[in-house]
């Protein structure tokens, strides 16, 4: 599993990353939501050994990658990457491309759900829009 503890970042005088805890269990799939510049790919990064860790710690499987004085580089972590651009399907608009992956819910509940994480991230009244 993967383990971070306390994790931060900042670009000169802007703190992108603070304080940041997250235990995901070996197999266990998570999506990081939030609104644009809140830290999520910075975050990601951090674990993939593209951003330096200025303090706290990242793991895996309990073996140390990053803190304590050590940081692993990106080829030596057994971690990888997808990078977010192209990742809408352009012929389902947004919420259609966030219920994609909710396919074991009823397609009432798909909907309804999809609605809801689209107004976590502040995109209500962009349900019906694509991705172009």
């Amino acid at each position: 599993g993967l383990e971070l503890t306390e994790v931060s970042r900042r670009f000169g005088k802007t703190a992108a990353v603070t304080g940041a805890s997250l235990s995901v269990a070996d197999g266990e799939i998570v999506c990081l939501f939030g609104p644009s510049g809140c830290g999520k790919t910075t975050l990601l990064r951090i674990v993939a050994g593209l951003e330096p860790l200025e303090t706290g710690s990242v793991s895996v499987d309990g073996a140390l990658l990053a803190g304590d004085g050590l940081d692993l580089p990106p080829e030596a972590r057994p971690v990888g990457m997808v990078f977010q651009d192209f990742v809408l399907f352009p012929h389902l608009d947004a919420r259609e491309n966030v219920a994609f992956g909710l396919r074991d819910l009823p397609a009432h509940e798909r909907r309804v759900r999809a609605g809801e994480e689209l107004a976590r991230v502040g995109l209500t009244g962009y349900e019906r829009r694509y991705p172009h």
